[in-house]
């Protein structure tokens, strides 16, 4: 056995290994590893729900902002009418 015989079995060792231990992995996750299509729209949709999530809270911080920025002009408007 030469050195490039060696090499490629330690090669294939290693990517079967490396394959194992993935398929591991992912099962610990909870990843179907046998049903791709249902983990990858798994995977979807929690992109999605973060995404959203993110969306909503963009929304309220804009919306809390609004309100104070309001609150302040209202009271600063309401103070200048009734001192003049």
């Amino acid at each position: 056995m030469n050195e490039d015989q060696m090499r490629e079995i330690a090669r294939e060792g290693g990517k079967e290994g490396g394959r194992e231990a993935a398929q591991e992995v992912l099962k610990a996750l909870g990843v179907d590893i046998e049903n791709t299509i249902e983990a990858q729209k798994d995977m979807h949709f929690l992109r999605d729900l973060r995404k959203g999530t993110s969306s909503v809270k963009g929304k309220v911080i804009n919306t809390v902002v609004g309100a104070l920025a309001l609150a302040g002009l209202y009271k600063l408007l309401s103070g200048i009418r009734w001192g003049a």
